[in-house]
């Protein structure tokens, strides 16, 4: 059974005490949202991406959100694609949002100053090796590629 935490109050929580006393078999998965799983229960490369996204602290009504979506995405696919990050990244999204490269390139920049501003100091430790209290954050490529790299090789849950 799948329960959202945020649909949670204390009647429910109690309800759920209770059908586990009564099932010994019964497993309840708490999430923060809907179950972003396919047919075989593996979760797609999108909804990790947006979940560790929000899991840093980034907004997602900026439009920067989306061109880092669509940007990791490119990446998971082909990793070369870092390999020129202006001349081909950038350009790739700008197509697909019908933008320019350089308002995605602006766009990502404010995205990742707004998580480094409101995001939580121990993610951003452990993903990045500093935090917004030594007065830096990582440049766009340095995001892009990190994030990148962390959703390719981690099998585990996201920075629980």
């Amino acid at each position: 059974m799948w329960v959202s935490v945020a649909d949670c109050n204390q009647s429910h929580i109690f309800q759920l005490t209770q059908l586990l006393r009564q099932d010994k078999e019964l497993q309840i998965i708490l999430s923060y949202g809907a179950p972003y799983a396919d047919n075989r229960g593996n979760c797609s490369s999108q909804s990790r991406i947006e979940r560790l996204l929000s899991r840093i602290g980034m907004p997602s009504h900026l439009k920067g959100y989306q061109y880092l979506k669509t940007a990791l995405a490119i990446c998971l696919e082909d990793m070369e694609e870092l390999d020129g990050i202006t001349k081909k990244l950038y350009p790739a999204v700008a197509r697909k949002h019908k933008t320019t490269a350089e308002k995605v390139e602006h766009a990502i920049r404010h995205a990742i100053e707004s998580a480094w501003k409101r995001g939580d100091e121990k993610v951003h430790k452990s993903l990045f090796g500093y935090c917004q209290t030594e007065g830096k954050r990582p440049t766009n490529s340095e995001f892009i590629a990190r994030m990148a790299d962390y959703l390719l090789h981690d099998t585990t849950s996201l920075l629980s």
